[in-house]
């Protein structure tokens, strides 16, 4: 298959790990892979994975940008004769469809397929319904299959109108459980490099700085733990537009030396070998976000805010702990108890990596993925893929 993704970037975020890890296993699986965004860090593994790469400015603010990502989205597919595209934008579909409007003729039936997946719904607590309503509307336009991560999502794509034939449940968010490994001193190294003390214990929370992720919230909830558990270090890690205000957040709330902001890294892997608790503070629902899966993946004890998405994976004393959605007290009290009793961190952790390894590893997920690409060029359409 000759294959097109489309992303709105290629930054640090969980969505774009995602598609590097697509594309990746769709490259080794034999398939031509190509991905469309306005460009970002990962590019370079996309690169590397043997994926090309093209650099469209997909911002839905600028109509003549769109307009030149579909020139330039038409022209890829005409050129290189791609027989699927799959969106995980709102701004990349609007772009796929100005590019398809005219028909294009390369698969067998004489049509490009197209295939969307919504990631996600609200990109900041604020937001407004419209706004939300208009974004799934966009990534739901146009598409034969619409691939459905969570029971949120959906909901919301039946209420934008999507047609029931369309939906496909398919969770395909996960990890590469062999790759992601820690080193016997991440441990260690890490508080030295943050010149935390050797025995300190580190909660952590990985993503975007942006409104959508709340982190004020987690600020918020590591200075009631402060309180309580002086000896507790805080690990910020991911880069955004609101750096300059949570740092600014941070010190009103007493935390300088005690909370680091670590900005983008390459090396979660090793930050998360160092944590005790890490703590998912997001309160809009979504997916489940590639940061739970890889604390789990390494056996870390989570906590998160009592949204569908995070349900997935997260089932309250078992393989992980849910709080009140947006109750910072609740939240702060949680770590506190998962910091002194070790033991059921441990116990919740060892069961989370196992779930992720039975339920969530990224080559099994990606070989279903292709197996469904392959339905959607034969014409074969399933409500959900096994």
């Amino acid at each position: 298959m000759r294959i097109l993704l489309a992303a709105k970037t290629m930054g640090m975020g969980g969505l774009e790990r995602i598609v590097v890890g697509l594309a990746r296993e769709l490259r080794q699986a034999g398939h031509e892979v190509w991905v469309v965004s306005s460009g970002g860090n990962l590019v370079p593994e996309l690169l590397e994975a043997g994926t090309h790469h093209i650099n469209a400015p997909l911002d839905i603010t600028s109509p003549i940008g769109v307009a030149q990502a579909a020139r330039q989205i038409r022209r890829l597919i005409l050129d290189e004769h791609i027989d699927l595209v799959h969106s995980f934008s709102a701004t990349a579909s609007v772009a796929i469809n100005l590019a398809l409007r005219a028909g294009l003729s390369n698969t067998r039936d004489g049509r490009v397929r197209l295939v969307s997946s919504p990631m996600g719904l609200q990109n900041s607590p604020r937001e407004l319904p419209v706004t939300t309503w208009l974004r799934n509307w966009f990534l739901a336009l146009g598409a034969e299959q619409i691939l459905v991560i969570s029971p949120e999502i959906r909901r919301h794509l039946r209420r934008v109108g999507a047609p029931e034939q369309s939906l496909v449940d398919f969770n395909f968010v996960g990890l590469d459980v062999d790759a992601f490994r820690a080193a016997p001193d991440d441990y260690g190294s890490v508080r030295r490099e943050f010149g935390f003390p050797e025995d300190a214990r580190i909660v952590s929370t990985i993503g975007a700085l942006h409104p959508r992720k709340s982190h004020d919230l987690f600020i918020d909830a590591a200075a009631q733990v402060i309180a309580q558990e002086s000896g507790v270090r805080f690990l910020v890690v991911g880069d955004g537009e609101l750096r300059s205000d949570l740092q600014g957040h941070a010190r009103s709330r007493g935390l300088d030396g005690k909370l680091v902001f670590t900005g983008n890294r390459d090396d979660v892997a090793r930050l998360l070998a160092a944590t005790d608790v890490y703590v998912k503070p997001g309160v809009v629902e979504g997916f489940i976000g590639i940061t739970v899966l890889e604390a789990l993946g390494l056996g870390k004890p989570v906590i998160a805010f009592d949204t569908e998405d995070v349900k997935m994976a997260l089932i309250d004393g078992k393989t992980g702990l849910l709080v009140p959605n947006g109750d910072v007290t609740s939240l702060a009290e949680r770590i506190v108890y998962l910091l002194k009793n070790p033991d059921v961190g441990a116990r919740l952790g060892a069961a989370g990596q196992r779930l992720v390894t039975d339920q969530f590893d990224f080559g099994v997920l990606a070989r279903r993925l292709e197996s469904f690409y392959q339905g959607v060029l034969d014409g074969v359409v399933s409500p959900a893929v096994p």
